[in-house]
């Protein structure tokens, strides 16, 4: 759960926009803040709670292809999660989820900043007080299988990002949950979360 929790029967669903965990509500919602936003020259608004973070053990994790994409649902007591897996989100959360000890409670803190003219993006995950580092890399080289960019993925980045993709989504089904709880969202409601405007993220890394 967030700094502040949240009150209601039903778990909300949330979504990662600009480094903040965002839950979509109704504009007199307290504490409610609005952002506008324009796709494809169509211009929107949407209210959203605003967490800085969200916390809690992590009981599941599914993907679903829509007709959003492919997205990522990532299952707490208290909510849902959800992320497309073509973004950086999901990848670099992914890559330390594998890191963790997921009988017990995590804490995900997204960042988006421009550090030294370059852009970054990805989520913190800290279990014990710890930042928990990518399992598939240890500072120097590739581990447990990911995948190695070739000289042909050199000149197309994109493609090569396609496969790390597709790799930790088959990697997903490998994570062990404790005490699963029953999901409760349905396909529908997972693309509603992506139904007014793209996350805003640009290639994956």
């Amino acid at each position: 759960m967030p700094g502040n929790s949240l009150s209601g029967g039903d778990k909300p669903y949330l979504k990662i926009v600009g480094g903040n965990v965002v839950q979509k509500v109704d504009k007199d919602t307290p504490n409610a803040r609005k952002r506008e936003y324009e796709v494809k020259g169509v211009q929107g608004s949407v209210h959203e709670l605003v967490f800085t973070n969200w916390s809690g053990i992590i009981r599941g994790v599914d993907v679903e292809k829509g007709k959003f994409g492919e997205q990522c649902t990532i299952e707490f007591d208290d909510a849902y999660l959800v992320l497309p897996t073509k973004g950086r989100y999901f990848q670099d959360m992914m890559c330390k989820l594998f890191s963790a000890d997921l009988s017990k409670e995590i804490l995900l803190h997204p960042y988006n900043m421009e550090i030294d003219g370059k852009e970054k993006t990805g989520v913190s995950v800290q279990q014990g007080g710890e930042k928990l580092q990518s399992y598939f890399y240890d500072g120097t080289k590739n581990l447990h299988g990911f995948p190695e960019a070739t000289e042909e993925d050199r000149e197309d980045w994109e493609e090569f990002f396609k496969k790390v993709r597709k790799f930790l989504v088959k990697k997903s089904k490998e994570l062990v949950f404790t005490t699963p709880v029953k999901k409760e969202m349905t396909p529908e409601q997972v693309e509603e979360v992506f139904n007014e405007e793209s996350s805003g993220e640009g290639l994956p890394f």
